[in-house]
């Protein structure tokens, strides 16, 4: 088999490889080969499953939808606009620009975490589904067929990211027609959404910072010092900074959640998953939040709180050890099938396109979290609705 047959026919599987092996070397480099088992057993229960059933399951597909997915677009459209409005209607206007006229810096970091408490909690999820799976298909097929709406739904989508004040987000609105852009070898929408997500990002920068529009930093003695230090340091040296985010950090994370589960933090045994505490009544605990001052005393002690997100594996182990690594490895295995068979017969391209950013948060997130709020689970639905629009793009 030829890689570029192993590519097409595993396109999934073969990306999710390459995702490992960063989290592997990270891992080897920061830790040596003390959880070199523990990493072992998840792969080898992910490749044994994947490969067992994919011989049961290659000669199956989903089928297209029955619905007539020429009709749908319109709403579709209608749809991600509408949230995107409404959104900001309720918030009573752009948090961003709003945050032009703050002069401290103190303001600003306020004004920045009161976003989300604007609106109903709901809408965190809405905003969510909206920013991570509706906005940017929408963008991707309206970029594909040509039409008109497309500049309507750009604007808005950047427009949207903006005001929310969320540096990733622009990442998850222009991620797909970038990939799609470059894949294509459409150089020059490949360089306008580059342009477009470094002019997002520079204007948060500047938004976010008064000190570099004549405003003044009143955190100086502040414990929020630090973290206002270090993401315009982080944005200064981006290229230094990128290199360990992509190749050391995923792999360390998972070394940092192995060293202190369950010698210093026990297992949950369940306590990690909101809806089995609510079944069972028992207390919820994210280690993505308890974890943050284990990892990062000397933050902690200043008072600063954090997450720490590690690969999507680890929350089944720090709920049920070795078993969760290996049930991890099985609900892995069954996505990636379930994808093969939906995305069965699509170019490399076009797979890529959808699926090539959620599989590489897998190296620091759930994969629970990825396919539900992250958006991908209906990035899916909204591909099979779209199915044969996307059959006729190969053409």
């Amino acid at each position: 088999m030829t890689v570029k047959t192993l590519l097409r026919t595993h396109t999934f599987f073969s990306i999710y490889n390459i995702v490992f092996l960063l989290i592997l070397f990270g891992n080897l480099c920061v830790f040596g080969t003390s959880h070199i088992w523990p990493l072992l057993l998840f792969y080898s229960s992910f490749f044994v499953t994947y490969l067992f059933t994919y011989q049961k399951l290659n000669k199956r597909s989903i089928p297209h939808s029955k619905l007539n997915f020429q009709v749908l677009t319109f709403p579709l459209i209608i749809l991600s606009l509408a949230m995107v409005g409404i959104h900001l209607i309720i918030m009573g206007g752009s948090p961003a620009f709003e945050s032009l006229e703050m002069l401290k810096t103190s303001e600003v970091n306020m004004h920045r975490r009161e976003i989300g408490f604007r609106t109903h909690g709901i809408w965190r999820y809405i905003s969510s589904m909206n920013i991570k799976a509706f906005l940017p298909f929408t963008l991707l097929l309206l970029l594909i067929r040509k039409r008109k709406m497309y500049w309507v739904v750009f604007f808005a989508g950047l427009f949207y990211t903006f005001s929310l004040m969320q540096k990733s987000h622009v990442l998850s609105f222009l991620m797909p027609v970038l990939l799609y852009s470059l894949f294509t070898k459409k150089w020059w929408f490949a360089l306008k959404y580059t342009a477009s997500i470094a002019l997002v990002i520079v204007g948060l920068v500047i938004v976010s910072n008064p000190p570099l529009r004549n405003g003044v930093n009143d955190l100086k003695e502040a414990p929020n010092k630090a973290v206002h230090v270090q993401e315009v340091s982080a944005f200064q040296k981006i290229s230094n900074s990128l290199l360990k985010r992509i190749f050391i950090m995923p792999g360390e994370m998972v070394g940092n959640w192995f060293e202190i589960i369950p010698e210093s933090k026990p297992f949950l045994k369940g306590k990690g998953y909101k809806f089995y505490s609510k079944i069972t009544g028992q207390k919820y605990h994210d280690y993505n939040l308890e974890l943050y001052p284990v990892i990062y005393p000397d933050y902690a002690k200043k008072g600063i709180k954090g997450s720490v997100n590690a690969a999507h594996f680890m929350r089944g182990y720090s709920n049920f050890g070795n078993l969760g690594l290996i049930l991890s490895a099985l609900f892995l295995a069954v996505v990636f099938l379930i994808m093969n068979l939906l995305f069965k017969n699509l170019s490399i391209k076009m797979k890529l396109t959808l699926n090539l950013f959620p599989i590489f948060l897998l190296s620091s997130g759930s994969l629970t979290t990825i396919l539900f709020s992250g958006g991908w689970g209906i990035v899916m639905v909204l591909f099979w609705l779209f199915k044969k629009e996307f059959d006729e793009e190969q053409k």
